[in-house]
């Protein structure tokens, strides 16, 4: 009960003043209308600086503190309480599983330790523990102050109090009611004086308020705290439709019954007296706080937490009648491309529709959880055969067809799924999880936008990749990878225009690593843009080191990937390493994939315009193998294309359908004064095809394999033809 002023003459209440510290705000305003009626005031903070402006202009008898703060750690309060409010008492409530953190709470004078989340009949206790205890120090003074009041005061305190105060007379009829009956049941007390207690008692109440709502009973054996739901007045509106939770008002009953007093004792039974207060707001933040440790906050799905509770509920259901059973992980294929253009409010608005969406795919009885990120579980009990999975996974992915609109963006979505059986895939939770995210990776590997069943040579390939995930977050330190060269020549002179730099994986027990066997992982795990970054510096430098030693000038290429293209600092990154090593981009040129560009055209358009500017030459990769447009080369700052090797491989002709399509792209890249490089070019007479459509520039085996830094800057030095280095 939240009060204001002095104790009620009677009551168990003290003035009590609390502070509570959270950075939560959802989570704080639960705690605060959850403890509202243990204490006579709470003030509230959300940051450290807060609660040390509250604390300098006032004492609190209790306080209750997180310890992960945005501005500080709350072990900063505590010690702020013990040095300038040793009488203060201080509870902390903290997410942090170390038991360091709860020894460190204690020493500096915590009365107790809670771990988020907890229950809130946990902190309740503790509270109310606090507080009797606070209680006891102020008896004497509320003593004092209850033989000093009038009954005047005392009938005013009765009306003002926030709980219904009421008498009945011995046949369970209202003889008094204070003012709160109004604000709370909607009745002037003077509309249920005469009528029978069972007025305001809901008919499947009844029987629990026999007795007790007119208690006889006095002393420890009289009604406490009994938790009984009354019935607000019914207006027109509600008498004609179906009573629902706010015709209904959940209080906490305290009664006794009334005697005339006697030479001998109790005599006659006069009626029964009680305090009803109501703790609907209690209630729902009990409520609250549950769903909020058993639910994600942003979708209302489940959470990880609930998700493994009735995941380990089915399977031991599945166990007991000889049941088949899935799990599904889903993972939203390019979300964070969402995230990093369009911003974490579209992202969040994106994730809520998605669960819409999904929830409308399911059956009754399955469980969706977001487990984090753009991560979902999905629990399937009682499945027949494998098909019914199939049929779930499929329609979800036909669901995401049709395109979302958010913040008047439309956008896709799409998801790679993993399904895991019970028991033939895994006969515990985690296992069961486990595989699930291992054929989800494996739909990712196929292509996103499908699903994929778990097999056991799938847990041998993943145990492999992770080996090789693992392996690669210490190669950078361990300086294991090498950028290699590749020499780009003249068609018709034979000259050494450039040099694209490679990467390479110089693994201590396995040797050279081919990029094919290690690039994709790092994509996939987000290592790619550290290694990126790195083979930008070396190509720089070694760019800068070609220039000082006097060796003919020529273009260093270097490949980037999608998700450094589409890091929000790309620009600012790039030219701040570029620019350690060399005052422009001149005698740089960066590759792109098609595929990288159409991710987001518009973002890419931008940032490499800004490259061009500093003289940076941009090259599209791998052209004709995706999304070949002129609008996009139109919009775009590119000097150079790079015909596929696939093409170059194909030429063994005049006439062939590959001797076609390279023909097509030197013509069109003519048309557009666009440079040509051909990719994979290993025989002469692909070579002397080239020379009659005269492209530009071509790289590949007949010339140079890709070579380390000596052999390169080697053939540089030459300044001669050569047919074959290695």
């Amino acid at each position: 009960m939240l009060m204001h002023g002095n104790a009620a003459p009677g009551s168990n209440q003290s003035l009590i003043s609390l502070l509570i510290l959270e950075d939560e705000p959802r989570y704080l305003e639960s705690t605060r209308l959850l403890l509202a009626q243990y204490v006579n005031s709470i003030e509230t903070a959300l940051t450290n600086k807060q609660a040390l402006a509250l604390l300098g202009k006032q004492s609190f008898d209790l306080a209750l503190l997180d310890l992960h703060l945005p501005d500080g750690s709350g072990y900063e309060i505590m010690a702020y309480i013990r040095a300038h409010h040793p009488d203060c008492r201080i509870i902390v409530a903290s997410a942090d599983s170390e038991i360091e953190s709860a020894i460190q709470s204690l020493r500096l004078g915590a009365y107790d330790y809670l771990r988020k989340p907890y229950e809130p009949e946990e902190l309740i206790k503790t509270v109310r523990n606090v507080v009797r205890k606070l209680q006891l120090e102020h008896d004497n003074a509320r003593m004092v102050y209850q033989l000093e009041q009038s009954e005047q005061w005392h009938r005013l305190l009765v009306n003002t109090s926030p709980d219904i105060i009421y008498t009945l007379d011995k046949d369970g009829r209202f003889t008094y009611l204070n003012d709160s009956v109004e604000g709370a049941l909607g009745y002037m007390p003077g509309e249920l004086i005469g009528r029978d207690y069972t007025t305001v008692i809901p008919a499947d109440q009844r029987e629990a308020a026999l007795y007790r709502f007119n208690e006889r009973r006095t002393g420890e054996r009289a009604t406490r705290n009994l938790e009984l739901q009354l019935r607000r007045k019914e207006d027109l509106l509600s008498s004609l439709t179906e009573r629902t939770s706010d015709q209904l008002v959940v209080v906490e009953l305290s009664s006794m019954g009334m005697y005339r007093p006697t030479s001998l004792g109790m005599g006659e039974f006069l009626g029964s007296y009680g305090v009803a207060r109501d703790i609907s707001a209690r209630k729902q933040a009990e409520a609250t706080i549950v769903f909020q440790a058993y639910h994600d906050l942003l979708t209302g799905l489940p959470n990880r937490a609930l998700f493994k509770d009735r995941l380990g509920q089915a399977m031991v259901h599945a166990k007991r009648h000889g049941q088949t059973m899935a799990t599904l992980f889903l993972d939203m294929d390019h979300f964070k491309v969402v995230n990093d253009t369009l911003g974490h409010l579209v992202g969040d608005g994106l994730l809520q529709a998605l669960a819409q969406r999904l929830r409308g795919c399911l059956r009754e009885g399955d469980t969706l959880s977001r487990i984090g990120g753009d991560e979902f579980m999905l629990l399937l009990p009682h499945i027949r055969s494998r098909d019914n999975a199939s049929y779930i996974a499929q329609k979800i992915i036909a669901s995401l067809k049709q395109p979302f609109n958010i913040e008047d963006h439309e956008l896709y979505a799409s998801m790679s799924i993993g399904i895991a059986l019970y028991p033939d895939d895994g006969d515990n939770i985690e296992t069961l999880i486990k595989h699930a995210d291992i054929a989800m990776y494996h739909a990712k590997d196929q292509g996103r936008n499908d699903y994929k069943f778990f097999t056991q040579d799938l847990h041998k390939t993943f145990t492999g990749r992770l080996a090789v995930e693992n392996e690669m977050r210490h190669a950078l330190e361990k300086k294991e990878f090498e950028v290699f060269y590749q020499p780009q020549v003249a068609v018709q002179s034979q000259r050494i225009r450039g040099m694209e730099a490679l990467i390479r994986w110089n693994h201590p027990t396995r040797g050279m690593v081919s990029p094919n066997d290690f690039i994709p992982i790092a994509e996939e795990s987000g290592l790619i843009t550290p290694i990126s970054e790195w083979v930008l510096g070396a190509a720089f430098r070694q760019a800068k080191l070609w220039r000082e030693s006097g060796l003919p000038p020529i273009t260093v290429a270097v490949n980037l990937s999608a998700r450094q293209i589409e890091h929000p600092q790309f620009v600012e990154k790039f030219l701040q390493c570029m620019h350690k090593h060399m005052p422009d981009g001149h005698g740089i040129e960066i590759e792109i994939t098609e595929t990288t560009l159409m991710r987001d055209m518009d973002g890419a358009i931008s940032k490499l315009r800004k490259l061009a500017e500093t003289g940076v030459e941009i090259s599209i990769d791998d052209f004709g193998t995706g999304y070949s447009s002129l609008s996009y080369l139109k919009k775009l700052p590119i000097n150079t294309i790079k015909i596929d090797r696939s093409f170059i491989n194909d030429l063994t002709g005049h006439t062939n359908n590959g001797s076609t399509i390279v023909a097509g792209i030197a013509a069109m890249a003519k048309g557009l004064k666009l440079k040509v490089v051909a990719e994979g070019v290993e025989t002469r007479e692909q070579l002397e095809y080239l020379q009659t459509l005269e492209c530009d520039t071509y790289q590949g085996f007949y010339f140079s394999r890709a070579v380390n830094v000596s052999t390169a800057t080697e053939i540089l030095s030459r300044k001669t033809e050569l047919t074959d280095i290695l």
